[in-house]
């Protein structure tokens, strides 16, 4: 008899409860297609994914998987996860900056490496630092500005104090703060955008290409050094004393006026007389305002800026700083502070940015103390830059309008005297300012590129409060994706409106794992803050969407032999998706072990095992549309060779017709049917809906002839073990030996009470569903003897001397043939609970080619084991015959009445020739005189 062919066993029993990677493999680069495209059940195309994914997982568990005590408490538990993910990504970007130019240099000291595979390597570190760090600056973005929007603001918690007649400058800004949300948000954003810059190269590095063209070597102090030159030798030359006088007479003929030098060196000596420095000292004076203007923009303290300042000996553009720093308008508090000073102040900084000034950044550094935009943009070079600007200029705006408020008529006369830029009022409606400032920034010419990238995209989402419409069309891009060549079912399309501008490179593909991981998490949080806020509701069909980049990324863990995570991130999805995502990404795991471990962690999560186990087969069944499916069989089930019986073999049965062991694979579907049915047989209880499935399991595969996976099934579900697992009735003996006696001994069993209780106490419907089951598993075994009965033939065909071996495997065979034809030569599926129009299709396509092989089978066994196997096969044409017999009507609806009667015909023939040959008079056996046979009456003797 044939086994099941092999199947794919590569996932290991010995799985563990740890979130962690079982293996590494290389990395494809490209998703596969989702598993219901790839071509076979069980091929699955690993992937390598790095620690990072481990420890998101672990960290998600440790989490979120039970939350609990008030409200408050469950958010503070999942701010800490995003802490938890800020600083492991951080950790990470900064182990990239430090260790791949180490990595770099070794490479290029190797031999046989060219110039083009060094820029290879620093272009793929670039992007791989890139990626990095923008997930790190992603995950500082989260931490901020979650708790401002969720309700843990913690400037707003400030306890509001009796104002005194003087204030300090911190007290004005503390006031300021809790009375204008706006500003708290615009607050929190530049302390992220500050933040993100301070992980850029240092400062010196920044300026050193300008320090290195001032030529003065090391020497960072001591100002104009070759302007003074300059100007020390013009005085020496000419016997000047005093600072010298451009318009003075002689001066003109001097070597300093044709290159139009200063004559003084005070700070303000370029504006005032209107003319140059030497060249390189041009570079250092740029090379100043550069390091200052980065300063600002990683929010360095006034104490770090005049540190850099006083090394420079320059400590007076630390003390033009001074009034307001950037970084933090608590630093060095000024505690008898006068509004009007910072009013008057702003508007002196306005006017220098946008009249003054010796150089781009020289005027940025007053733009930002300004509060201005167009001297700042000048110099801004990334999306990060720009958005800087504008968010500086709007809370220094508002901050300017607060203190004018309350800062007395000195203040708002101040305000009156000079002009100063009013951001708000240039933007706008202040509530929708972020969208419109992350709507520009991706058509802006310098930034488009950069703000179209995933990553700054979804940061652009978050500081717009665009966060759900974003991870809603990303989800959409995603199904596009999956199903753009057929259907998915792990992705499948959503019902809802694709907007325009789904083609935008700011949503990415299946393709880019890291983005998969990082939107994921992103969602995971984004969900469960909304679902502890009662008034963000999430509708359905947006919920679907959204959820589509978890489910790919559940796929992305399957192809990287992730499979314990799998539970873990099906959890988080909603309503039957979690089973249904569930179902399609652990079908794969064919090691029972394996699969008990999935179980545990669902048991851990919270998941409903008996849902999961009864929803798979039915997600399965669903997709081949089982209840639907025409009965091909009528037209394609033939067993029989065409031709007229033969004396010793009778009609010739067709050798392999289950199919080529080697050739023929099951269905994908098929596979996916019958190991659903394997995973529901490892949970308790289930049994009406474990027989249920593997009916409409049978039906399906014998109405498409799919014969392989009708055995593969009885043989790995078999009815036996459902009865003995399901119910506790241990039928069939301990050996599980193949036999059909099960069903009699569970007929004749007390079944259990919660067994009865399903069909309202009447065991009579309880023993009809399962003889429909047992019924079409005997006829798959009949079918599965009578194929290997016909290899046998072969054999005996083509070799007359066979072994011994040989005719004991054939009686065996023919004997199992026999017993599993007993329910199909009597009523076979015709009691049921209901009418089913399936099994009316399986009898006309299955009992007439049966029967026919099994006389055939018999033949055959009668002419090389014992003519007793003719008798039977006459003993069969009696119970056909039987008055209201099954088969006999099914043959006559078929038309093949004549072929039944002629297979008959000749096995009478052949036990007539035989019984009158004189070896055949042996004695009678047992089973002759227990039936009343006789060979003696077919017994022709020659005259």
């Amino acid at each position: 008899m044939k086994m099941a062919p092999a199947v794919d066993t590569s996932v290991t029993s010995d799985a563990s409860f740890s979130f962690a990677s079982k293996s590494e493999s290389p990395d494809l680069g490209l998703i596969p297609p989702p598993m219901d495209q790839q071509p076979s059940p069980y091929r699955k195309t690993v992937i390598r994914a790095g620690h990072e994914v481990e420890f998101f997982s672990g960290e998600l568990d440790r989490h979120l998987t039970d939350l609990r005590g008030t409200t408050e408490e469950k958010r503070a538990q999942v701010f800490q996860l995003v802490d938890s993910y800020h600083a492991y990504s951080r950790k990470r970007a900064d182990r990239l900056r430090e260790r791949q130019p180490r990595k770099l240099i070794l490479r290029e000291n190797e031999m046989d490496i060219d110039d083009n595979e060094t820029d290879d390597l620093t272009a793929n570190f670039d992007e791989e630092y890139r990626k990095a760090e923008e997930e790190a600056q992603t995950w500082d973005l989260l931490r901020r500005m979650l708790p401002l929007e969720y309700g843990q603001d913690e400037t707003s918690q400030l306890k509001r104090h009796t104002k005194p007649s003087v204030q300090s400058r911190n007290q004005y800004w503390n006031d300021f703060m809790l009375s204008d949300s706006l500003a708290r948000e615009q607050k929190v954003v530049l302390e992220w955008l500050q933040s993100s810059a301070s992980q850029g190269p240092p400062v010196d590095d920044i300026v050193s290409h300008l320090q290195e063209s001032a030529e003065r070597g090391d020497i960072l102090a001591h100002g104009w050094l070759h302007t003074r030159t300059k100007i020390k030798l013009q005085k020496s030359v000419n016997g000047y004393q005093g600072p010298l006088d451009p318009r003075a007479f002689g001066f003109a003929e001097s070597h300093l006026s044709s290159n139009t030098l200063v004559t003084q060196l005070d700070p303000d000596a370029i504006t005032r007389q209107a003319r140059k420095l030497e060249t390189q000292d041009d570079f250092f004076e740029r090379a100043i305002w550069l390091g200052c203007f980065e300063m600002l923009r990683r929010g360095c303290s006034m104490a770090e800026i005049r540190e850099w300042c006083s090394v420079r000996t320059e400590l007076w553009r630390a003390a033009s700083l001074a009034p307001l720093p950037l970084a933090n308008p608590e630093d060095e508090d000024q505690p008898d502070f006068d509004p009007r000073s910072l009013v008057l102040w702003r508007r002196m900084c306005f006017s220098t940015a946008r009249d003054g000034g010796t150089s781009d950044h020289d005027r940025a550094v007053y733009g930002l103390l300004a509060g201005d935009i167009a001297s700042v943009e000048k110099v801004c070079e990334t999306w990060d830059d720009l958005l800087f600007a504008h968010y500086n200029a709007l809370l220094r705006t508002r901050f300017d309008s607060y203190l004018v408020k309350h800062g007395g008529d000195e203040a708002a006369r101040a305000a009156q005297q000079f002009p100063a830029f009013n951001a708000v009022l240039h933007h706008g409606d202040p509530h929708s300012v972020s969208k419109r400032l992350v709507t520009l920034l991706e058509t802006d010419s310098r930034t488009s590129a950069e703000a179209t990238r995933p990553s700054k995209a979804l940061q652009g989402a978050i500081v717009a409060h665009e966060l759900g419409r974003y991870l809603t069309n990303q989800g959409l891009v995603l199904a596009q994706h999956a199903n753009q060549r057929s259907k998915s079912n792990l992705i499948p399309p959503v019902d809802l409106q694709v907007p325009d501008d789904l083609n935008h490179p700011k949503y990415f593909n299946l393709s880019d794992h890291n983005s998969l991981r990082v939107f994921s998490h992103v969602l995971i949080i984004y969900t469960t803050l909304n679902k502890l806020s009662e008034t963000r509701i999430i509708s359905d069909v947006r919920q679907d969407a959204m959820e589509n980049i978890i489910a790919a990324y559940i796929s992305y863990l399957r192809l990287a032999n992730m499979e314990e995570m799998i539970p873990l991130y099906c959890s988080k999805l909603h309503g039957q998706r979690v089973y249904q995502a569930l179902s399609r990404n652990l079908i794969h795991i064919l090691d029972n072990n394996a699969r008990r471990v999935q179980i545990s962690i669902m048991n851990r999560l919270g998941i409903s095992v008996s849902e999961f186990v009864k929803r798979q087969p039915e997600v399965f069944l669903t997709d081949v549309n089982d209840l639907l499916q025409p009965c091909e069989a009528k037209r394609r089930f033939k067993v029989l060779e065409d031709g007229p019986a033969t004396l010793k073999y009778g009609r010739i049965v067709k050798p392999d017709f289950f199919g080529d062991d080697e050739a023929e694979e099951f269905d994908t579907e098929e596979g996916h049917i019958i190991c659903s049915l394997e995973w529901l047989m490892l949970t308790d209880g289930l049994f009406v809906e474990t027989c249920s499935y593997v009916l409409r399991a049978y039906k399906y595969f014998l109405k498409r002839a799919r014969l392989r996976a009708a055995r593969a099934l009885s043989q790995r579900v078999p009815g036996r073990e459902i009865i003995r697992r399901k119910t506790g009735i241990l039928v069939g003996g301990e050996d599980n030996d193949g036999s059909i006696e099960w069903f009699a001994e569970f007929a004749a069993s007390e079944l259990p009470e919660d067994l009865l209780t399903r069909y309202a106490g009447d065991k009579n419907a309880v023993i009809a569903h399962v003889r429909n089951m047992w019924e079409l598993e005997c006829l798959v075994k009949a079918l599965d003897s009578m194929e290997t009965l016909s290899s046998l033939a072969v054999l005996a065909r083509e070799d007359s001397t066979n072994s011994r071996e040989m005719w004991q495997h054939t009686s065996k065979e023919v004997r199992a043939a026999k017993a599993c034809m007993q329910p199909v030569l009597k009523g076979w599926l015709t009691e049921s609970l209901r009418p089913d129009p399936d099994f009316q299709a399986l009898r006309e396509a299955y009992i007439p080619e049966t029967v026919l092989a099994l006389v055939s089978s018999l033949h055959f066994a009668g002419a090389t084991l014992s003519r007793d196997y003719l008798l039977e096969c006459m003993e069969l044409a009696a119970v056909v015959a039987e008055k209201g017999s099954v088969v006999a009507q099914e043959f006559v609806n078929s038309g093949r009445m004549k072929e039944l009667v002629q297979a008959f015909a000749s096995c009478s023939k052949a036990l007539a020739i035989f019984a009158s040959e004189k070896k055949a008079t042996s004695k009678e056996t047992k089973k002759i005189r227990e039936h009343g046979w006789s060979r003696e009456l077919w017994s022709v003797k020659p005259q």
